[in-house]
């Protein structure tokens, strides 16, 4: 943080953001879970936000984890011996690495697409940035009973959600338990199908085909990686599938999920407001709110399925001989 506040004053005096007084650039490291539009997306809108506020001389030193915590943490180790002045990291298990890393650090972590940063242990309140520490950044959780109520709206014979998750990803079991404690509200049950690999994923899927009425698959970062597979079961048992991820919609019936470039421009927002000045135990965390609906009609042929009114009326866009159009 000292460097940091170094930069900020080497700014106020030659008035050029983003320069330290030695003439060196900021240097900012972006760490993702993996490679995939939704993550991608979020890293160019957090690089676009600074540049559009001025800060253009920046040195961004990159990472992809490959969905292996060691390699995530490893990376943040190499932010570390690089001396970066603040730490950008996507999604969960690369927040979490990084947080173990620069734990009793001043240097920023802001973490982005993290569903619950409470539940993950890098924050201990969703409202009060009292005692956050270095750390704060901005939540991509989902509305998952609202998704188990869409899947419902589009058929009444849909009774049965399958649900494929990685129980060794915090996000994928708050998520699922936030699922099976709905569901039964609704007139839903959960049939769950653990995988804990991109490798096991087909399997998982395959075990759901004639047991339930529909997929639906949250942002598990395991489970997306190998969403071909969720999207194959799904036409082979001739069934809707729900995908938590607008960007997946290629690969699903319909999505109903977050713009994760307009997350990437939340995350870039608190990341100007550390460049500012402020701490981060000062700035409580952002939950990102407005999903959308997409719906696939190619997929939906392939399953036989018509959507009903009420459905493409919330649609945002439909995706129709492989060319997506805005509503």
């Amino acid at each position: 943080m000292k460097r940091l506040g170094t930069i900020l004053l080497a700014a106020l005096l030659v008035g050029t953001l983003a320069v330290t007084a030695f003439g060196e650039p900021l240097k900012i490291g972006i760490s993702k879970i993996m490679a995939h539009p939704a993550l991608d997306a979020v890293e160019q809108a957090v690089k676009d936000t600074l540049a559009a506020a001025g800060y253009t001389d920046i040195e961004y030193v990159l990472g992809d984890a490959q969905l292996d915590f060691g390699i995530a943490v490893s990376i943040a180790q190499n932010f570390q011996a690089q001396n970066v002045d603040l730490v950008v990291a996507i999604a969960t298990p690369t927040a979490q690495a990084a947080a173990q890393v620069y734990d009793g650090s001043d240097v920023p972590v802001i973490f982005a697409a993290v569903t619950d940063p409470v539940a993950s242990e890098l924050i201990p309140s969703a409202t009060d940035p009292t005692g956050y520490g270095n750390i704060t950044g901005v939540s991509d959780l989902i509305p998952v009973p609202s998704h188990l109520a869409l899947l419902k709206q589009l058929s009444s014979d849909i009774v049965k959600v399958g649900v494929v998750f990685n129980p060794g990803e915090v996000n994928s079991v708050v998520l699922t338990d936030m699922a099976e404690e709905a569901a039964p509200g609704l007139g839903l049950e959960i049939v769950t199908a653990a995988a804990d690999s991109s490798a096991n994923v087909p399997l998982a899927a395959q075990s759901l085909i004639g047991r339930v009425d529909a997929y639906y698959v949250t942002t598990d970062n395991t489970i997306v990686s190998a969403i071909d597979a969720i999207l194959a079961a799904s036409v082979e048992a001739a069934v809707p599938f729900l995908m938590a991820d607008s960007t997946s919609l290629p690969y699903a019936t319909l999505t109903a999920g977050f713009d994760y470039y307009v997350h990437g421009q939340a995350v870039g927002d608190v990341v100007l407001q550390v460049l500012g000045g402020a701490a981060p135990n000062t700035i409580p965390a952002v939950y990102q709110e407005d999903a959308e609906v997409k719906l696939n009609l190619d997929v939906a042929g392939l399953i036989g399925f018509d959507f009903p009114t009420s459905v493409i009326e919330q649609a945002a866009a439909i995706l129709y001989g492989g060319i997506e159009f805005a509503k």
